[in-house]
C-alpha cells in the first residue's frame, strides 16, 4: 500500500478518522460517536470518552485498511474553546467544559474596563463565553480545588495528543481562542494572563502546527513511534481541507454551528469587523482568517428532525414564497454573529393550520441563508465572489440551493464533509516536508435569478421578525 498520513478530527459529538494519500486523495474513513454532557446551563464533555472514540475509530480504520502499518504521519484537528484541565500525571481533573457552556459571561463582564479594552483590542475580538478564556474564569472563580489540583489546561485535540505522545503542547490556532495570545504573535502574552488573574503555569508550550510533537505510544491501531504532527483547530483544519486558502472564497460548514471562512491572508482585520466577527490565526503562517460563528444551523436541523422526521428535510421546497407568512428563527442556544445576542432563542412566526414539517425546514433553511448574507454583506464583496460549502448539511440539496440563491454568488459543494479531518492530514504531511494537493471533487450550483425579488421580500421579513424577537428576548432578560 502506498504512504498514508492519518488525519484525526475531535468533533463535539463524534470523531472521524481517514487515511489520505500523498495524492490528496482519501483512501478510508472511519467514526465513532461519544455525545455531550447537555443539560441546563452546562455543555460539557467527557475527556475519557473523547479517547475511547479515537482508539475504536482508529481500530475501525485498521479494520478497513488490513492495517495502519502504511501511515507515516499522524495530524489532529478538533473542537475549538474546550477546556480539559490535566493533572501532572497528564489525567483529566474533572469534565471537559466546551464552547457552547454560557457560564463565565458574568467573570468577563466583571473583568475592569481597562482589561476588556486591552484584550479586544489585542485580538480583535469580542469577549463573550465562545472563547475558552470565559471558561478558565469561571473554574477560577467557581471551582478553585480544580483549577489548584490543574498542572495544566488543553483544548481537545491536545488533549488526544497528550493520550497518544504522552507529550504536553498546544499549537497557535487553539491557543489564540483563549484571547491571551496577542494578534500577530505567536506565543501566550504574560501581561494579559496577569491582567485577568490567572497563573502562567497552567499554560501549556506552544508550538508550530505542523511539527512533529511526539511519536505514537503503544496501546492503538497506529504503529508504535509514528510521528504526530501538532495539529490546529477544527475551523483552521477545515479551510486547510477544502483546499488551499484563497481571498475571494467564503468556506461555509454546515455542521451543528454552522461557521463561514473569510481567508485574509497578510490582510488586516477590518475595523468594522471588531466585535462581529471573529480573528484567527491559520496553521504554518498561511496568515489569517475572519470567522463567522452563527452557533446554529444544524442545531436547529436536527431539532425539527427530531420532531418531524427525516422526510420533512429532504421535502422543503428549496424555492421562495413571497406570501408565506412562515419565518423560523434559528438561534435555539443564543445568537452569534454579528450581534452575539446571548439571550435569543429559536422562535417562530406565522404558523398557520396548514403548515408542515416540510414547511418549517425551508424556513429553517432560509434563515442560515439570511444570516449568512448578512455576514456576507458585512465582508464586503471581495471577499465573498464564491462559496465553498461543506459539513454535513450539505448534503442537503434544498439547503444549498437555498444559500446560493440568497447570497447570489456560485457554489461548490465538497464530496466529503470531512474537512477538518482533510486538512488535519494535510497538514500531518507538510510535516513531512510534502505538500499534499487538495483533492476533493465538488458539485457546482448557481443562483437562480428568476427567485431574486422573491428572496429579497422574504429576507426583509425575516429581518423584520428578527428585529422583534431581538427586542422581546432583551426585554424579558432585563425583567429577569
Amino acid at each position: 500500500m502506498s504512504p498514508l498520513a492519518v488525519g484525526i478530527d475531535v468533533g463535539t459529538t463524534s470523531v472521524k478518522v481517514l487515511a489520505l494519500d500523498a495524492a490528496g486523495d482519501v483512501v478510508a474513513v472511519a467514526s465513532a460517536a461519544h455525545g455531550i454532557l447537555d443539560r441546563a446551563g452546562v455543555v460539557e464533555a467527557s475527556p475519557a470518552r473523547w479517547w475511547e472514540s479515537t482508539t475504536a475509530a482508529l481500530a475501525a480504520l485498521a479494520d478497513r485498511l488490513g492495517g495502519l502499518e502504511a501511515v507515516e504521519v499522524v495530524g489532529l484537528s478538533g473542537n475549538m474553546s474546550s477546556v480539559v484541565l490535566v493533572d501532572n500525571r497528564g489525567a483529566p481533573v474533572r469534565d471537559a467544559v466546551l464552547l457552547a457552556d454560557p457560564r463565565g459571561a458574568g467573570q468577563l463582564a466583571a473583568l475592569p474596563t481597562e482589561v476588556r479594552d486591552a484584550l479586544t483590542s489585542a485580538t480583535h475580538n469580542p469577549l463573550t463565553t465562545v472563547f475558552s478564556l470565559a471558561t478558565l474564569l469561571w473554574l477560577r472563580d467557581a471551582e478553585p480545588a480544580s483549577l489548584d489540583e490543574a498542572a495544566a489546561w488543553l483544548s481537545a485535540k491536545d488533549y488526544v495528543r497528550l493520550r497518544l505522545t504522552g507529550e504536553l503542547a498546544t499549537e497557535i490556532t487553539d491557543a489564540a481562542n483563549s484571547l491571551l495570545v496577542r494578534a500577530g504573535t505567536g506565543g501566550w502574552d504574560g501581561d494579559l494572563i496577569a491582567a485577568v488573574g490567572l497563573d502562567n503555569g497552567m499554560f501549556p508550550p506552544i508550538v508550530d502546527s505542523s511539527a512533529v510533537a511526539g511519536r505514537v505510544r503503544p496501546g492503538t491501531a497506529l504503529r508504535t513511534g509514528t510521528p504526530v504532527v501538532a495539529g490546529t483547530g477544527d475551523m483552521a483544519a477545515a479551510a486547510l481541507g477544502a483546499g488551499d486558502p484563497s481571498p475571494g472564497q467564503l468556506l461555509v460548514s454546515l455542521g451543528t454551528s454552522v461557521t463561514a471562512i473569510a481567508h485574509l491572508g497578510a490582510e488586516p482585520f477590518a475595523p468594522e469587523w471588531s466585535g462581529r466577527l471573529t480573528y484567527h490565526p491559520l496553521p504554518a503562517g498561511d496568515g489569517a482568517f475572519a470567522l463567522a460563528s452563527l452557533l446554529t444551523g444544524g442545531l436547529a436541523v436536527n431539532w425539527l428532525r427530531s420532531l418531524a422526521g427525516t422526510a420533512a428535510l429532504s421535502a422543503a421546497a428549496g424555492r421562495p414564497d413571497p406570501e408565506d407568512p412562515l419565518v423560523f428563527l434559528p438561534q435555539l442556544a443564543g445568537g452569534g454573529t454579528p450581534d452575539f445576542v446571548g439571550a435569543l432563542r429559536g422562535t417562530l412566526f406565522g404558523v398557520r393550520p396548514s403548515t408542515t414539517g416540510a414547511d418549517i425546514a425551508q424556513a429553517v433553511y432560509e434563515a442560515v441563508a439570511f444570516e449568512l448574507a448578512a455576514v456576507a454583506d458585512l465582508l464586503g464583496e471581495a471577499h465573498v465572489r464564491q462559496l465553498l460549502l461543506t459539513g454535513g448539511g450539505a448534503n442537503l440539496p434544498a439547503w444549498t440551493s437555498v444559500i446560493t440563491d440568497v447570497l447570489n454568488r456560485p457554489s461548490r459543494t465538497l464530496a466529503t464533509p470531512d474537512a477538518s479531518a482533510i486538512g488535519a492530514a494535510r497538514l500531518a504531511w507538510r510535516a513531512l516536508g510534502h505538500d499534499c494537493p487538495a483533492g476533493l471533487a465538488a458539485v457546482r450550483q448557481d443562483p437562480r435569478p428568476e427567485h431574486a425579488a422573491a428572496w429579497a421580500h422574504r429576507r426583509a421579513h425575516y429581518e423584520r421578525a428578527r428585529r422583534a424577537a431581538v427586542s422581546y428576548y432583551l426585554s424579558d432578560e432585563q425583567r429577569r
